[in-house]
């Protein structure tokens, strides 16, 4: 008869679902429910168990990723987790998520209905973290992290980015025609540009005056008919490999 959703007697108020989330156990996630554990329950820092373990899910020391804390959020969501809860500093599971430049975790949450574009108490939406940070989460995948930006802010890419073309490449590619401006060229260091020159000459001949390729236009056109669906039903179509790989823009190492 224990009750499964008393808080610590401690600074941190956690519930036995929080401290389970954090230290990423799903075996105990999975009882503490059965037992009827609150699964929106608050700690002292208003977070929830879902972003816990999503905030968790980096091992800062050796900056690796724990499948156990993606089975967790799996876990959590499915079990119907808000997903769009907001801690002291109006942080979602998201923000979290981005912060540690999880391209597993953000994935998951987009589909679940998180909002991408909700601001937290310093007025950041998630993409801003995830340029922030790139450039020290050496196990990330930046390439398959950024979402679509406003076009003029993207010499904020370039800025975060400049030494991972594959992750400029994707976000370029996300928009039908992007044209490049003079603070593009003033964010990428001279000896960035000499060392993937033929990347960024590809890149600003590219963002131009003039139209992309059909092709890419098309490419464009299935990704806005599938919106969200798209990373779950692209590997479902009868269609070749390499065509799958040019929906889901997977990088080429030069942009056409």
């Amino acid at each position: 008869g224990a009750n499964v959703n008393i808080k610590t007697n401690n600074q941190d108020e956690e519930t036995p679902l929080h401290i389970v989330a954090r230290l990423g156990v799903p075996e105990l996630v999975a009882l503490y429910m059965e037992q009827g554990a609150q699964i929106d329950a608050l700690n002292a820092y208003m977070e929830t168990p879902l972003a816990c373990a999503a905030y968790w899910a980096l091992h800062y020391k050796d900056q690796i990723y724990s499948p156990d804390h993606h089975l967790i959020c799996r876990m959590l969501l499915d079990y119907k987790a808000e997903v769009n809860t907001r801690d002291e500093d109006f942080k979602s599971p998201l923000h979290k998520a981005a912060w540690n430049c999880d391209h597993v975790l953000l994935h998951m949450l987009l589909e679940a209905g998180a909002e991408a574009n909700i601001m937290d108490v310093n007025g950041c939406a998630p993409l801003q973290y995830i340029i922030k940070v790139t450039s020290v989460r050496p196990a990330a995948q930046p390439d398959i992290c950024y979402p679509r930006i406003y076009p003029l802010q993207f010499h904020k890419v370039l800025q975060a980015c400049h030494s991972n073309p594959r992750a400029v490449e994707v976000v370029v590619n996300t928009y039908e025609h992007i044209k490049s401006t003079s603070k593009w060229k003033a964010a990428i260091p001279n000896d960035v540009f000499e060392r993937h020159k033929d990347f960024y000459d590809s890149l600003f001949t590219v963002c131009s005056n003039s139209p992309r390729s059909l092709m890419h236009l098309c490419r464009c056109a299935i990704r806005a008919i599938l919106s969200e669906r798209c990373h779950r039903s692209v590997p479902l179509l009868s269609i070749p490999l390499s065509m799958k790989k040019y929906l889901l823009l997977e990088p080429e190492g030069i942009i056409y």
